[in-house]
């Protein structure tokens, strides 16, 4: 095939890699919007953690969630990078990829 025929698999990482990070962004995701919950209705056992003070509580809930949202954001392009290897890893002779 000439190279303009050949199919360009552009991946920000390899198959273990993005699976790995997979499943960290997943236990990640699941366990800040877990505490995120606890600390927005002042779950009793987190009262060691801070002190009861009503805004401690509700900044410490807006945080969780906001990096929670980020594990999801990255989860997702993850997923998709796993995609886009097991795709291209079965079309390998005529696909070249390229790692950035």
């Amino acid at each position: 095939k000439q190279w303009y025929q050949r199919r360009v698999a552009i991946t920000a990482g390899g198959p273990k890699s993005s699976t790995c990070l997979v499943l960290l962004s997943a236990w990640g995701t699941v366990m800040l919007l877990l505490l995120g919950i606890f600390f927005h209705i002042k779950s009793v056992i987190l009262l060691e953690d801070l002190d009861y003070d009503q805004n401690l509580y509700d900044s410490a809930a807006t945080s969780c969630f906001i990096a929670g949202g980020a594990y999801l954001v990255i989860g997702l392009i993850s997923f998709w990078q796993k995609i886009l290897n097991d795709r291209y890893q079965a079309l390998e002779p005529e696909t070249t990829t390229i790692m950035f």
